[in-house]
C-alpha cells in the first residue's frame, strides 16, 4: 500500500532586474505525492540567470546601479560585449566598472555582419549580466 504523504513545496522566483532590486519571492504550498519525501530549504535552492543591459552611450546612474548590484552581491559578475567600432564605449564601460568593484571584467569583441534576414544594431555595447 502507498502511503499519501504531504510535503512542503518551495516554490521560488527570481525576479532579476525588477523594482524590487532582483529580490527573491518565496511563496510556500503543500501537495500530496505519493513518494518519499525530500527536504530541501528555500535558502538552499540555487537560482541565477543574465540579464543584457544596452549602451549607446556612457550612462553613469545606469553602471552606478550595476556597480551596486556588483558590490551588494546581487550580480556574480559582468562581461561586456561589443562591435569593434564602440570599442571606445567599450573601454571606458569596463574601466568604470573595474574601478568602482575591484572585480575583473570580461570583455568579448563581437563581429556581426548583417544578413537579408537579420539586421544588427552595431552601435551599442551590451553588458551581460549573471546573477548567482
Amino acid at each position: 500500500m502507498v502511503k499519501k504523504i504531504t510535503l512542503l513545496i518551495t516554490v521560488a522566483g527570481l525576479c532579476a532586474c525588477s523594482s524590487n532590486g532582483g529580490s527573491l519571492d518565496v511563496k510556500n504550498s503543500t501537495q500530496e505525492v505519493s513518494s518519499a519525501p525530500t527536504k530541501q530549504n528555500a535558502s538552499e535552492a540555487i537560482l541565477g540567470g543574465w540579464a543584457p543591459v544596452f549602451f549607446s552611450g556612457f550612462d553613469k546612474k545606469e553602471l552606478d546601479q550595476i556597480i551596486d548590484g556588483i558590490n551588494t552581491g546581487r550580480i556574480k559578475r559582468a562581461v561586456v560585449s561589443y562591435p569593434t567600432r564602440m570599442q571606445t564605449l567599450a573601454n571606458n564601460i569596463r574601466d568604470y566598472l573595474q574601478t568602482n568593484t575591484g572585480q575583473k571584467i570580461s570583455m568579448k569583441s563581437v563581429e556581426l555582419k548583417d544578413t537579408e534576414q537579420v539586421k544588427y544594431n552595431l552601435k551599442q555595447v551590451i553588458v551581460t549580466l549573471y546573477f548567482n
